[in-house]
């Protein structure tokens, strides 16, 4: 499930004409970077919600895979948990293990079958959840961090560290759960998948973290979407992996009549 349902308030005026996913970033539309990383797996059903502008939404995604359903929020956005409840409906009878993604994430590893990897660990613990994380210098300080043990397992999400001792990662905006999990969402209102659910299970179901190496960009204000363009051109000029993650994203099709160009 691609999450797309968000305002994009930090990218205003741009996005009160344009949902934050269709915004470009080196004309390649932000709700684009994570596919030739998910085209890696098998999927069944590929969901996308939407909320602001949800026309422009299905426009984007139809134009990769005119399969892919929408689950549209009207009234109110419900977040993470209540948009994933929302959508059960959406996966099948029987779905083995639900993948959820931000659709804003711009990142760049030379691990390309990341998502494998992070799937055969989820699977072969049984875990309830399994968060795609990272190394990063602010996680616990600017950013809220997924804290471990010594084990990877989650013992703490938030900014402040807990009173035992724990190790910060920053997510990624990639994880895999267990369809348990719509047992522990109440449909209809509007709920966080971390601070509203995993938090309250950590004692009692397997939250653990799948850790990677790679190059991750905010792009959430245009501050932080600039520095994000110099980098990746810079690294575009030198490391490998950029390119052929560049040349994948360039391999897919063109989002007709786009009359938007980078904001930088």
């Amino acid at each position: 499930m691609m999450f797309s349902a968000g305002l994009g308030t930090r990218l205003r005026p741009y996005t009160q004409a344009y949902p934050k996913p269709v915004i470009p970033l080196m004309d390649i539309p932000l709700g684009y970077y994570l596919f030739p990383y998910l085209q890696k797996l098998s999927v069944d059903n590929f969901v996308v919600n939407t909320f602001h502008l949800p026309h422009q939404i299905h426009q984007l995604y139809k134009n990769l895979d005119s399969k892919i359903k929408f689950s549209d929020e009207v009234d109110f956005i419900k977040g993470s948990g209540g948009g994933l409840k929302q959508a059960e409906n959406l996966f099948g009878l029987h779905p083995d293990t639900i993948l959820v993604c931000n659709s804003d994430e711009v990142l760049f590893t030379k691990q390309e079958n990341f998502l494998q990897k992070a799937l055969e660990h989820h699977q072969s613990n049984h875990a309830f959840a399994t968060l795609i994380v990272m190394k990063h210098p602010d996680a616990g300080t600017k950013f809220g961090a997924i804290w471990t043990d010594n084990q990877g397992n989650v013992v703490h999400i938030g900014k402040e560290a807990p009173k035992i001792k724990a190790e910060p990662w920053h997510f990624v905006g990639l994880q895999f759960l267990s369809p348990k999990i719509f047992s522990k969402i109440t449909l209809g209102i509007e709920s966080n998948i971390f601070y509203d659910v995993l938090i309250h299970h950590l004692k009692t179901e397997r939250v653990q973290i799948y850790p990677i190496e790679t190059d991750w960009y905010e792009t959430g204000n245009v501050i932080d979407y600039g520095k994000a363009k110099h980098d990746i051109i810079q690294k575009l000029k030198i490391e490998t992996h950029y390119q052929n993650h560049f040349k994948s994203l360039t391999q897919l099709p063109k989002l007709p009549g786009s009359k938007i160009g980078d904001l930088t």
